[in-house]
């Protein structure tokens, strides 16, 4: 914590391109076994623009070692301005929400439908997603219609929801591609193998904002570390920056990634740091 506040500290003191680099120095001075990263799951909201620009948001992702990230914002001119600045850094996903207001309720307003068709026609987005939604709302139409378009336009999506929903939406698409957020809405390791387990080729999950349950030990917990080997080619390990702090402290949470990605054998810490998100986004041929 005294680390932390004296970079804050020190940041009102140095231009932002200087608190950058110190940044960079504290991130990769404590931890010897950094990966480049893809940030697979994280947002630029009107808050975050107001705050930080798009110039600003790459550097904190050169800091970090973040070779690309999914970006899914309310409203959606956050991703475009970010994408059209930095179109081979970001992956650009259409959010379903005009305003936050929208969250609980996109999958009562059936015009979300025809709204994501005409956005998706732009041809500026690869994918569906963040949508947040419940068991008591997987028999959605207005899900239904979305996970139709995504199998139309042959798009990855974003779930954030039940177990309950990604059966719906395999139910659905039996040959859809979903991450599922947050190592689920329950991020109990038998529920996650048995929906791994169930849908053998499409679903991945990544670990955002989980990274404090993996390092309840101060280390990558042994029941976690057996997940994630036993799982090791459907996990990405991704930051999400729900928030304007979240991403003013991006480099801590990378750091925390780091910390448990290091108590991994190499071979699979690079599997979940990039090269399940290169697979999952058809990204092989950008990165290499």
């Amino acid at each position: 914590m005294l680390r932390h506040n004296r970079c804050w500290q020190t940041a009102i003191r140095l231009p932002f391109a200087g608190f950058l680099a110190l940044m960079t120095w504290q991130t990769h001075a404590g931890n010897a076994h950094t990966l480049p990263l893809i940030d697979a799951h994280s947002h630029y909201a009107q808050a975050d623009a107001e705050t930080f620009s798009p110039r600003q948001i790459i550097d904190i992702l050169d800091a970090n070692q973040v070779q690309k990230i999914l970006i899914t914002s309310t409203p959606n001119q956050g991703t475009i301005k970010l994408y059209e600045h930095a179109p081979t850094r970001v992956i650009p996903f259409l959010s379903v929400y005009r305003t936050k207001a929208d969250k609980p309720v996109w999958m009562h307003r059936p015009e979300v439908i025809h709204e994501a068709k005409s956005a998706l026609q732009t041809g500026k987005f690869v994918g569906i997603g963040e949508l947040h939604i419940f068991a008591k709302d997987r028999k959605s139409p207005v899900l239904k219609g979305l996970v139709e378009l995504a199998r139309e336009a042959r798009l990855p999506m974003l779930i954030h929801g039940d177990a309950e929903i990604i059966d719906e939406i395999f139910q659905i698409d039996p040959q859809a591609r979903i991450l599922w957020a947050h190592l689920g809405t329950k991020p109990e390791i038998p529920l996650l193998s048995k929906m791994l387990e169930r849908y053998p080729q499409n679903l991945y999950i990544d670990t955002s904002v989980r990274d404090k349950q993996l390092l309840a030990t101060g280390r990558l917990s042994l029941k976690w570390k057996a997940f994630l080997l036993a799982h090791q080619n459907r996990l990405m390990a991704t930051i999400d920056t729900f928030s304007v702090n979240r991403w003013k402290t991006y480099n801590q949470v990378v750091a925390d990634i780091q910390t448990w990605l290091a108590d991994l054998p190499p071979e699979v810490a690079r599997k979940i740091a990039s090269e399940n998100a290169e697979r999952f986004f058809k990204l092989e041929n950008d990165i290499r």
